[in-house]
């Protein structure tokens, strides 16, 4: 599949749903109320009609695949790769699973969790925007490294991160299905105010995604124009312009960036995660600069 083209070393091997055991595993008959959730799930729906026909498969044919699970404390474990699976034997009322013990840190957990769901396409945009962001926020993961994780292009990383800068609302319509990623790309593009309403009509009045980027270009077009400021090099105020900014910091720092700005006066927050990530931070910014 094209989808596992770029991943990460070693990470294909690891993909339960595409691999066997290691030679060093073996597959375990766990207890089911000893397998604690995955805390990084990127999938946040699960359709019940598809639970059951899984369900029903479980019951005719067995537990064709088994789960993934890496060991805890006091003798548990806790889920990798498999929710859909763990959720249906549980509803047939199995008390135990067939799984592979496999030991992982929590980067690799998080990177397994979204592979394994995109190689299903179990995850809507929105639920891939996350869980790009978590690895980001978490790994200080630049959009280089985020796009080799799912084998896709650096812009597409970028694209997919920008939808998480839509109101909640219309990441709900992108969550339901309801919009597509290119229609909610095209909804950026209006000014943020208006993204909601948009949306709606978008939805009610089955907009294509090339009428709704015409009309988002008519609607920039009839924008007035604002007086330059006069100190040049300035960031236009407007929150789409800060939200590019941010953007651009994101994927140069590999780091979560926040800007906001308060009558033409701004900060901009910058997220590090321990002392040698603060470290790599600042030789990215002082690249160049001479030390004193």
């Amino acid at each position: 599949m094209s989808k596992r083209r770029g991943l990460g070393k070693g990470l294909a091997e690891l993909i339960p749903a595409a691999a066997p055991p290691l030679d060093s595993e073996v597959i375990r008959e766990l207890e089911v109320g000893l397998i604690d959730p995955n805390p990084y799930q990127p999938r946040r729906n699960f359709n019940p009609e598809e639970l059951a026909e899984l369900a029903a498969s479980i019951k005719s044919q067995g537990l064709l695949q088994p789960v993934t699970v890496r060991t805890t404390l006091n003798g548990r474990f806790q889920l990798i790769a498999g929710e859909r699976r763990l959720r249906a034997t549980r509803d047939l009322g199995q008390t135990t699973i067939r799984a592979i013990v496999r030991e992982v840190d929590d980067r690799q957990l998080l990177e397994l969790s979204l592979v394994e769901n995109l190689l299903r396409t179990d995850l809507n945009d929105i639920e891939v925007a996350e869980a790009l962001r978590e690895l980001q926020n978490r790994f200080a993961y630049n959009t280089t490294q985020l796009a080799q994780v799912i084998g896709k292009s650096r812009p597409a990383v970028s694209n997919t991160l920008r939808l998480l800068e839509l109101p909640d609302t219309v990441q709900g319509l992108v969550r339901d299905g309801r919009l597509t990623a290119g229609h909610a790309r095209a909804v950026l593009s209006f000014p943020v105010d208006h993204q909601e309403a948009i949306a709606a009509q978008c939805v009610t009045e089955s907009w294509s995604v090339r009428e709704l980027e015409s009309r988002a270009a008519e609607a920039n077009q009839r924008k007035p124009m604002k007086r330059p400021r006069k100190k040049g090099g300035s960031i236009p105020s407007a929150p789409a312009a800060l939200r590019r900014a941010e953007s651009q910091l994101i994927e140069h720092l590999g780091t979560r960036v926040k800007i906001s700005e308060q009558r033409g006066t701004g900060t901009i927050q910058v997220t590090y995660h321990g002392a040698d990530d603060l470290q790599r931070i600042l030789d990215i910014l002082l690249k160049g600069v001479n030390p004193i």
